[in-house]
């Protein structure tokens, strides 16, 4: 009985190893990508969306201006400031929904200039709400920013 139990045993433990690495995936939300333009003066349409939710537009608080950029070019090329990115969402589910959101600042040849990212629940029942993100950026750096890349999941 011992012997049959020792020979056994690797196998139970690989299938009871494949079992719960199988699990999480089951239980793993969508992921929804978009690439965008800068949201500079407007607020940009998002079409990110799973289930009942949704992230429907984003929006720059405390931007560097144009004027922010020069001076920040002449005087202190390391110069930072904190962007305030908000985002705005509905959700019609009855229960709240988990969200991961990663924020990309790309330039032009898509390198990488600021990332960003945070965990939140919407709301149940809202039709319109926000949740902020905030992005420490080089002053410069959002002046030569072409797109801003999205990557939400929607958890369990």
């Amino acid at each position: 009985m011992a012997r049959s139990f020792f020979r056994l045993a690797p196998t139970a433990l690989a299938a009871a190893l494949a079992l719960l690495t199988a699990m999480p995936a089951a239980a793993a939300g969508k992921l929804v990508e978009e690439t965008v333009d800068v949201p500079r003066a407007t607020r940009v349409p998002l079409t990110i969306s799973f289930e009942k939710s949704a992230v429907f537009a984003l929006e720059s608080q405390n931007d560097p201006k144009p004027e922010d950029v020069e001076d920040a070019r002449t005087k202190d090329p390391d110069d930072k400031t904190w962007v305030l990115l908000r985002f705005y969402y509905r959700n019609d589910g009855w229960t709240r929904q988990k969200v991961k959101v990663r924020a990309l600042l790309l330039d032009d040849a898509g390198g990488v200039l600021a990332d960003v990212g945070r965990s939140t629940k919407l709301g149940k029942q809202e039709k319109e709400d926000t949740f902020n993100i905030p992005m420490k950026v080089k002053t410069l750096d959002w002046g030569r920013a072409a797109k801003m890349k999205l990557l939400v999941t929607f958890l369990d």
